[in-house]
């Protein structure tokens, strides 16, 4: 599959990442390095343990990860996750509430995004 019909499946960004890393061999490669990514498994297990600290951190890199490699749907929704898991200076969630309602669109956004990227 080409990165043009990869990306478009999964709402991308590609003509942006192709300004930013120049050739599409390298999109490719970062694009599939991707797929070896632990951010959104990061930031499952820490959600499930209550680790707020070890969450933001997942979200806030598939945030930038996910911006960087024009991955707009999923960028799009981890950062609202991860405005939502920013901690405060007493380490507490900005809007811990909102999480279990963000979470899907992340998990569908990844969902997208890998399998969209497994067929290049």
């Amino acid at each position: 599959m080409s990165l043009e019909i990869a990306y478009a499946a999964m709402g991308g960004d590609l003509e942006t990442v192709r300004g930013r890393l120049l050739t599409d061999e390298r999109i490719e490669k970062f694009a599939k390095i991707f797929l070896q990514d632990t951010s959104m498994q990061t930031l499952e297990n820490a959600l499930e343990a209550g680790d707020f600290a070890e969450a933001y951190r997942g979200a806030h890199t598939l945030k930038g990860v996910s911006r960087d490699l024009g991955f707009t749907p999923l960028f799009n929704a981890a950062a609202e996750l991860s405005t939502a898991l920013k901690l405060d200076d007493a380490g507490v969630p900005a809007d811990l509430a909102r999480v279990p309602e963000l979470m899907p669109a992340v998990r569908d956004a990844y969902t997208l995004v890998v399998d969209s990227v497994a067929i290049i």
